[in-house]
């Protein structure tokens, strides 16, 4: 009964990413203003939960060498992908009428970078809700309790990784449907994770100490390949509003 229990917990967490989805749809009039600040808030929260929390429980739970190398393949696989990616998702991002997430008028080109951006973001943040999800089958080992306030936690900040993901994917004329789909989907992940940690929960500190340096690496990389360049590139100045203050939220993260 408490796995059931666990794995529901874990569920819930997943698919909070979807309400920052919808919370993204709801804005009306997007600026340059709002989409820098958006775009920064992301990257620093990304920043912020890799280096104040994914690292030190990698180096904790296993040891400084893991973290190393679990690091450098983490943003070494989203390197790979990066390169193979650019024009995978094109077709689908055309700036149509039909497009439903309300925007301002952006170019073709444009619509093709923020739905590569979206989709890229996506990943990175499946891959850190993986370990997320471990986290709260493993602390469900311990105690019920426990692992409730450990998924209720890692749901409430799902919502603003939801809007990081939902916000660029909008700018690409991705449709509404498609975009909470996205969004929701990559928060699945977490209940992946949640079954792995129930289902591993005596496996090597070793493997755990990889996997959260692993998505350290990759949500490190976005950020300093997608996210920094193009908030700045719309509006240096509320950028750095966004990433300051995205930063800040992540130190009351656990």
């Amino acid at each position: 009964m408490l796995s059931i229990i666990t794995l529901i917990y874990g569920l819930l967490a997943g698919i909070a990413t979807g309400l920052g989805a919808l919370i993204s749809i709801a804005i009306k009039n997007l600026t340059n203003k709002i989409l820098s600040i958006s775009l920064g808030f992301a990257s620093g929260i990304m920043i912020g939960i890799s280096t104040l929390s994914l690292i030190p429980s990698s180096i904790e739970t296993g040891s400084i060498y893991t973290a190393v190398l679990g690091f450098i393949c983490g943003g070494l696989f989203l390197f790979i992908i990066d390169i193979s990616m650019p024009h995978v998702h094109k077709s689908e991002s055309k700036c149509s009428g039909k497009a439903q997430c309300a925007v301002n008028p952006i170019s073709q080109d444009e619509c093709s970078q923020f739905a590569k951006m979206g989709y890229f973001i996506a990943f990175g943040i499946a891959l850190h809700n993986l370990p997320e999800g471990i986290a709260i089958g493993a602390s469900s080992g311990i105690s019920e309790q426990m692992g409730f306030f450990t998924a209720l936690t890692i749901g409430l900040h799902n919502i603003a990784e939801g809007l990081c993901v939902a916000m660029p994917l909008c700018m690409g004329k991705i449709r509404k449907r498609r975009v909470v789909f996205i969004t929701t989907f990559t928060g699945l992940s977490t209940l992946v994770g949640t079954f792995l940690g129930l289902l591993f929960g005596m496996i090597s500190p070793l493997f755990i100490s990889f996997s959260l340096a692993f998505a350290a690496g990759a949500m490190i990389y976005i950020s300093s390949d997608e996210l920094i360049p193009k908030s700045h590139s719309s509006h240096s100045e509320f950028a750095n509003i966004g990433i300051m203050a995205g930063f800040v939220v992540a130190l009351f993260m656990p």
